[in-house]
């Protein structure tokens, strides 16, 4: 006896695709505005499931693969903390040496002038708002995607008497346990998604294929 046997079509369920019986997912604070809609639907378009069940198991590849995304954000934002701190720390005490150097020569005027040391008082005082902006600032444009802005500000941090690569190396010596933590994070989630995809696949490869099927 021959029967034709073939994939189900969502249509007969009022749905333009099997991916609509899932719940919808709801932005997690943190996270780029409407990202997750875009890499979910390119996914799903690349995974192209063909039955509920297929549909299922592709939506745990997305999120897992967007997780493995959010983690090596985390991570990366960590390490940008780090050297951000370092730089506005670099820029506070070039701000700083300067001051001390013209405060220095204000005092060296008014020692050769016969002032008083006695009734010395500094002049002014050390800009600290504008050693933050400063510091701000050049992380800013550290990181910009520009790359024209960011090689000028490496230039500056040179100046500054640092290297961006060394830089880095220290962010993730200090970022070391946190560091670990997102990277234990990331080779499980690797972990889970080759058994997860392999699971997939194995799945696609026992789709019904269309034609007679015979039996016996």
């Amino acid at each position: 006896m021959a029967n034709e046997i073939s994939l189900p079509d969502p249509k007969r369920f009022n749905l333009a695709s099997f991916a609509e019986l899932l719940a919808a997912r709801d932005p997690i604070p943190g996270e780029d505005p409407g990202s997750f809609d875009g890499f979910h639907e390119g996914l799903m378009r690349s995974l192209s499931p063909a039955t509920p069940y297929e549909c299922v198991i592709a939506e745990n590849l997305v999120v897992i693969e967007w997780e493995l995304f959010q983690q090596r954000r985390m991570r990366d934002n960590c390490l940008r903390k780090v050297v951000r701190g370092a730089i506005k720390h670099a820029v506070r005490a070039q701000h700083l040496n300067a001051h001390d150097a013209a405060l220095d020569a204000e005092w060296e005027r008014y020692v050769a002038g016969g002032g008083d040391e006695d009734a010395w008082e500094e002049p002014f005082e050390f800009d600290e708002a504008a050693a933050e902006e400063a510091g701000d600032e050049l992380a800013t444009r550290a990181v910009s995607r520009d790359r024209s802005i960011q090689e000028a500000a490496y230039a500056e941090i040179t100046e500054l008497g640092l290297e961006p690569i060394e830089l880095l190396g220290e962010a993730y010596r200090k970022y070391n346990g946190s560091h670990r933590t997102h990277d234990e994070k990331i080779q499980e989630l690797e972990r889970r998604r080759r058994e997860v995809k392999r699971d997939y696949d194995a799945l696609q490869k026992a789709r019904p294929i269309e034609g007679e099927v015979i039996e016996g």
